[in-house]
């Protein structure tokens, strides 16, 4: 399960990842955040379960259970060795036993389990230690002490090491309720093909599951990279439009105030219900629209707002080139404002922005700057 949990954290890490570089700002931060100190604690668990292979768990009611049968016997300590694994400051150590059980065949095994600092004189090579058999024929054991009488200790002669079958402890097992347990997924070589099968669908599963929201923004990087570029500009058309429509459909309405276009982001100005002045805002960014809520300078007049309909965005892009290439300035980051005009000087409406919708922009250089206007169709490219 731990290993599941740990490649499940890898996936969502790496969907972080991605949703870091292709979606708004900081939107992967939050997901890998949780998913890397997930993949550590599970990823040290791990180290720690692999390190104790060999060992016994067992508990109490399980070593109860064994001394009421009497699985009984003596064990001697042919040798130990500290493995360099430190848990809780203690060394982890691989214990070479030669079991003499009260009932049936000697054995040898090698048992790995913490010993404290304090306790290592009782494992000293040669040392005789009672233990109990936790299933019949073992090779499971626990120390324990003062169960077997002296007469059963006199009775109980432990033969040579070499003289006696080795059984090997089987790793990553514990004894519970009498029977010897393993991991939900086995970790031998045998089925080691099909785990790393399981691990990688569960990482890709929680990528996917992770990026799937932001899935628009990851097409849309992907068209770019294809394109030459390394991230998506929303200045180009067809994520233009895809902005377009993603605002229209959150908005739900096609009247807006004003469209402000930039590289990284679209930002609109719209009114919360059509034919009011009540306007709020709204941004289109790595395939997500955010609601910021009311504009500081609200509009003067319902007629401020146009359709979507009414203007080309499509053209914002080629009109940019066409005035780089008039007034040999860069088109670099520049953004584009759409909004209507103010209207004509001899009219009651003068100063209102309620005439003709147009496309505004600045390209700068290092040393001189320029501003552009056109017609909303993109049509009549003039310098201000």
């Amino acid at each position: 399960m731990l290993r599941l949990i740990f490649f499940a954290a890898i996936g969502a890490l790496l969907g972080g990842a991605v949703v870091e570089y292709v979606g708004p700002p900081d939107a992967g931060w939050g997901i890998m955040s949780i998913a890397l100190p997930v993949a550590i604690i599970s990823g040290t668990f791990i180290l720690i379960g692999r390190s104790m292979a060999g060992g016994v768990a067992a508990s109490n009611d399980d070593i109860r259970r064994a001394i009421d049968s009497r699985r009984l016997g003596l064990a001697r300590v042919d040798a130990i060795r500290q493995t360099g694994t430190q848990i809780n400051d203690q060394p982890l150590c691989e214990i070479d036993l030669t079991v003499r059980p009260l009932r049936g065949d000697s054995y040898a095994t090698t048992l790995r389990t913490v010993v404290a600092l304090t306790e290592l004189p009782a494992f000293q090579p040669g040392l005789l230690r009672q233990v109990v058999i936790l299933l019949d024929g073992g090779p499971e054991v626990a120390f324990v002490d003062g169960e077997l009488s002296p007469a059963e200790v006199a009775h109980l002669a432990v033969p040579d090491r070499s003289a006696v079958r080795f059984v090997p402890m089987q790793s990553h097992t514990r004894i519970s309720g009498g029977r010897r347990k393993g991991p939900l997924i086995g970790v031998g070589r045998r089925g080691r093909p099909l785990r790393l099968l399981v691990f990688a669908i569960v990482a890709v599963a929680v990528a996917v599951a992770v990026v799937m929201p932001y899935r628009e923004a990851v097409a849309q990087t992907v068209a770019a990279v294809l394109d030459g570029r390394a991230h998506v500009d929303m200045r180009q058309p067809e994520p233009l439009a895809q902005a377009e429509a993603a605002l229209e459909r959150e908005i739900g309405h096609d009247r807006v105030m004003s469209i402000y276009v930039t590289p990284d982001f679209v930002i609109v100005e719209a009114p919360v219900t059509p034919g009011t002045t009540h306007t709020d805002r709204w941004m289109y960014r790595g395939g997500q629209v955010s609601h910021s809520g009311p504009v500081s300078v609200q509009p003067k007049t319902p007629e401020e707002a146009f359709s979507w309909d009414d203007v080309d965005l499509s053209a914002v892009l080629p009109g940019m080139d066409e005035a780089a290439s008039q007034s040999g300035l860069p088109v670099g980051d520049a953004g584009a404002t759409v909004m209507r005009t103010s209207g004509a000087p001899d009219t009651d409406s003068f100063g209102q922005m309620v005439g003709p919708v147009a496309i505004r922009f600045s390209l700068d250089g290092d040393y001189e700057s320029a501003s552009f206007r056109m017609s909303a169709d993109g049509s009549g490219l003039t310098r201000d």
